[in-house]
């Protein structure tokens, strides 16, 4: 009877212990700790090239809990307003998990961030939030959403040579100070100098300047398609204000070579009009600016831009960075709308393009 009745005993205990273990257990997964808090230094922000070194925002947060001592990952995200966080449109930037948790931002750095995801000139929601982690021992957790109204500006980058080459002539007073400038870069697997230029002149001369001035020495011609250091002007066809002297100008130094390309129009080809290789739909060139632009009612879907009615100079956008390259990926009008697009090629190495729902 005692041997039975220990036996009894026996199981409550390990009843015990199991229903004691099992709380515990639970109690374990219910404490999940806190997310943490952001606030931001602005609400709204009107970013100034000027500016650049100036501190355009400090986003400050409270640290997470998981309920475990662990080190804490905390990433700030940035996204255009609206879009949930997509990937797609969405800035990380890595953050101390240690006193003071917080991240400034001067503005060229904040501004550089919001041109990967909003248009410039143009004031747009942007959302805000942090996220934290543990390695793989529990799921993120998001703070609040802060939403700042921004304005982001062009980032104009400027240029001098051995990186740019002034191109000095008749159709501007021959002053390499203040001529237009060919720009190195590699764009669309083009490696050298290019740039796109207004010659007023109705025959044009020019030279390719290393510097401000004429002491720094120049390139000129040494026959057809070719430089030389100094050696007579280089010329074209013909000039002429507006689209009668629009041409795109590339030079190779190392190769000691040059080409044009004169720019009748650009237009705009995609899904709107069925990618009809002869139905560009032309884009109006304002001379004093040297933006494109046009303004109408467009459909969700992929666009390019194309000059002179030909694939051979087109414009997509690789990164979604609203910096244009030559044959890049489709350009994308997100929902239909009536839209005002734009194409600015006006400053060497600087190109840029805006999608601005009206």
């Amino acid at each position: 009877m005692r041997t039975w009745l220990n036996k009894i005993m026996l199981i409550g205990v390990a009843a015990i212990a199991f229903s004691s273990c099992k709380k515990d257990e639970v109690r374990t997964v219910l404490n999940v700790g806190s997310a943490p808090t952001l606030t931001s230094s602005a609400a709204t922000l009107v970013l100034l090239q000027a500016n650049a070194n100036n501190e355009a925002v400090k986003f400050t947060y409270t640290n997470a809990s998981f309920g475990f001592d662990a080190a804490v990952t905390y990433v700030l995200q940035i996204a255009k307003g609206g879009t949930n966080f997509a990937s797609a449109s969405t800035t990380e930037v890595g953050l101390n998990n240690v006193s003071p948790l917080e991240k400034s931002f001067k503005v060229i750095d904040f501004n550089r961030e919001l041109l990967k995801i909003i248009n410039y000139g143009t004031a747009t929601p942007v959302e805000v939030r942090v996220k934290a982690s543990v390695a793989a021992a529990a799921p993120a957790t998001y703070s609040n959403v802060v939403t700042i109204t921004a304005t982001a500006y062009r980032d104009i980058i400027t240029y001098a040579f051995p990186n740019a080459l002034n191109i000095a002539g008749n159709f501007q007073g021959w002053d390499p100070a203040t001529a237009p400038q060919i720009v190195k870069q590699n764009n669309g697997g083009y490696n050298g100098f290019e740039g796109y230029i207004i010659f007023n002149a109705a025959a044009p001369e020019f030279k390719m300047v290393k510097g401000n001035n004429w002491g720094a020495g120049d390139y000129g011609s040494a026959g057809a398609g070719t430089l030389g250091n100094g050696g007579p002007n280089l010329t074209l066809p013909s000039g002429g204000a507006g689209l009668t002297g629009y041409y795109r100008v590339r030079a190779n130094t190392t190769n000691l070579t040059w080409s044009y390309n004169k720019i009748t129009t650009w237009g705009i080809i995609g899904a709107f009009n069925g990618w009809n290789g002869n139905d560009n739909v032309p884009m109006t060139f304002n001379t004093s600016t040297g933006v494109w632009t046009i303004t109408r009612d467009m459909p969700a879907g992929e666009f390019k831009f194309r000059a002179n009615m030909d694939w051979g100079i087109n414009f997509g956008d690789n990164n979604g960075d609203f910096k244009p390259e030559y044959d890049g990926s489709n350009l994308n009008i997100p929902t239909a709308g009536n839209y005002t697009l734009s194409l600015d090629l006006s400053v060497g190495g600087n190109y840029a393009y805006t999608i601005k729902k009206n």
